[in-house]
């Protein structure tokens, strides 16, 4: 269990989804997620990283995801499954500049190139 609400985790400068997304993640969003995704991030530390957050159906932005989470630890919704993406240099060149990217709510796995394709759009 997270000793921190995530409640607290959304930026207030960043309503719009395009002013979100060049905003890398500030220290208490890098250490929600770094926790998150302990098992499988290696040495990747999300702080200052810029990370993009596509749901499965499309939609698109930290802010969605990081509600999708809140809900969870309320207990309103089971837990949002997600898959994460850290990127090699050639990948990040490819998708714009980002270091990682968490696709939510899938039911299948997705091969490291199409979170590639679909960050190319985001």
């Amino acid at each position: 269990m997270l000793a921190f609400s995530c409640s607290s985790l959304r930026k207030s400068d960043s309503d719009s989804f395009e002013e979100e997304k060049r905003i890398p993640l500030n220290e208490e969003e890098g250490a929600y997620l770094n926790k998150v995704f302990e098992s499988v991030r290696e040495d990747f530390d999300f702080t200052n990283k810029r990370v993009g957050f596509i749901q499965s159906n499309g939609t698109k932005g930290k802010k969605h995801y990081l509600n999708d989470q809140k809900t969870y630890f309320e207990g309103e919704n089971p837990c949002c499954v997600a898959q994460l993406f850290i990127f090699n240099a050639a990948q990040k060149e490819e998708c714009g500049g980002y270091d990682a990217a968490i696709i939510y709510w899938s039911k299948f796995e997705i091969p490291i190139e199409d979170a590639v394709r679909r960050m190319k759009k985001y």
